[in-house]
């Protein structure tokens, strides 16, 4: 009976942090931190399963293989200085614009979609 209510805690967990992504911002952050820390299944979680994304998320895994481990950790948080800019937000869709605070400038554009009710990333251009 112990294990059967620390199950229905943790699955409870579960839902509310898959839950709590609210916001096309909200859920652009995630990808980044997901991405920045090489995590590809969290990265996954939060795109429209298409071709492009396919791609993206092929790079992404060649990317971490290339890069030595010391090198890796120079990508995490980096989200956190990115500037976000919410373009147009609908009860449907959405398009965020994030430029990294780097020494280069150039803007991410992030489309997203709402299904089953969570926001999920449709495309990602950079210019």
């Amino acid at each position: 009976m112990k294990y059967s209510i620390a199950y229905l805690f943790f699955l409870f967990l579960f839902v509310s942090c898959e839950s709590s992504l609210k916001t096309p911002k909200e859920t652009v952050v995630a990808y980044l931190a997901a991405t920045n820390r090489f995590d590809i299944k969290d990265a996954e979680k939060l795109l429209i399963p298409n071709p492009a994304n396919k791609i993206n998320l092929e790079t992404l895994k060649k990317m971490e293989k290339s890069l030595p481990d010391d090198q890796k950790s120079r990508f995490l948080n980096k989200e956190k200085d990115a500037e976000y800019f919410e373009k147009t937000i609908t009860d449907s869709t959405a398009q965020i614009i994030v430029t990294p605070n780097q020494d280069v400038i150039f803007t991410i554009e992030f489309n997203l979609k709402k299904v089953n009710n969570k926001w999920l990333i449709e495309s990602v251009i950079s210019h």
